[in-house]
């Protein structure tokens, strides 16, 4: 009915300006739906207009320096670069990023997985896992536990395709077995009032650490958890970050042990999709806990400035795929070996 009606209003002379105008209606619509969106991002994305006090007692969270790393020695964690999606066929928006990763680490290799292939290395060497696999009820559930099979089988880097890579992770991988990303320190304590929230967008492990085998080994007993940040998410790999770290204590540098690079390093921006939320929050500000008012005042010192990304070797631009894919985007997608010539897609053979 549709393709009738299509037909029936641009087959003729009169119908084919009828079809000019629609289409110019539609541009114009989607145009202004992104300066008006534009336009609040920037709006309440602006701290500085926050009507709180500068307070000299809260100085900016952050590092103020670089930690010291080893420029010589073996490597920790294997030269793999591990990144998913749903085929082989990428979305442009994430192409430059996806191209930083071999740019920053030549030496590196670069593995791609998709939901067929990373439910085949499941499948063939956890099979007990793949009703749990298989009835996960979102797609980011599953794409949340294959990381960590994968880290355990083959160790590398897993980073999600909206990271940019900004420079060679060769220092980190020398120093650390099993290192994690962690939120920026705004969104943990004006979200969830924790510190030090784990996000999982960014693993890196060695083959066969225990920590690995203890997330897959507990992902059975999350999986009726409503929200997906417990399940599979960084609220789940928080809990049992923590609970490990108590049970072994093992040093941050040790072959078992386990670390939590400040945000600087993997997650130096905010999410801009919380802006509005942020601005809600500190508009609170006399009632709020020591540390909320901590996190409004820094953001109101530093947003006017721009991003420091000096200390970083990343950064996440915090796409959300989950709602990417209600985007209408205006070129197709690439496949990875277009991108990545020498990409190395998973096979029961490795």
């Amino acid at each position: 009915m549709a393709r009738s009606l299509l037909h029936y209003l641009c087959g003729t002379k009169e119908g084919y300006a009828t079809c000019q105008t629609l289409c110019m209606g539609i541009m114009v619509i989607i145009s202004l739906h992104g300066i008006i969106k534009f336009e609040q991002i920037r709006e309440h994305g602006d701290f500085s207009s926050l009507n709180i006090p500068d307070d000299a007692n809260f100085p900016p969270l952050g590092l103020s320096r670089l930690e010291n790393f080893p420029t010589t020695g073996q490597d920790k964690v294997p030269k793999i670069i591990h990144q998913t999606w749903k085929s082989t066929e990428v979305p442009q928006i994430f192409i430059p990023w996806v191209k930083s990763w071999y740019k920053q680490n030549p030496d590196w290799e670069y593995w791609f997985w998709t939901d067929a292939s990373a439910r085949q290395l499941i499948e063939e060497r956890y099979p007990s896992f793949i009703p749990i696999y298989d009835g996960y009820t979102e797609p980011i559930r599953r794409a949340d536990a294959m990381r960590y099979f994968i880290l355990y089988e083959f160790g590398g880097v897993y980073a999600d395709l909206d990271i940019e890579n900004i420079k060679s992770l060769n220092p980190i991988i020398k120093k650390y077995s099993c290192f994690f990303g962690q939120e920026p320190y705004v969104h943990s304590i004006l979200d969830s009032s924790l510190e030090h929230l784990v996000i999982n967008a960014l693993i890196g492990c060695r083959k066969g650490h225990p920590f690995m085998k203890k997330l897959i080994n507990n992902l059975a007993d999350f999986s009726f958890m409503w929200n997906v940040l417990d399940s599979t998410g960084p609220q789940f790999v928080t809990y049992w970050f923590r609970q490990y770290q108590k049970q072994f204590n093992y040093p941050e540098t040790h072959a078992n042990g386990t670390y939590l690079s400040p945000p600087e390093y993997f997650f130096p921006t905010i999410d801009t999709t919380k802006f509005f939320w942020f601005r809600s929050v500190c508009g609170n500000y006399p009632v709020l806990n020591e540390k909320k008012k901590q996190a409004c005042v820094h953001l109101k010192k530093t947003s006017v400035l721009p991003p420091n990304l000096d200390m970083s070797f990343t950064n996440h631009h915090w796409i959300h795929t989950y709602v990417f894919m209600f985007r209408l985007p205006l070129k197709g997608p690439v496949d990875i070996h277009y991108i990545v010539p020498k990409v190395k897609l998973y096979n029961s053979q490795d």
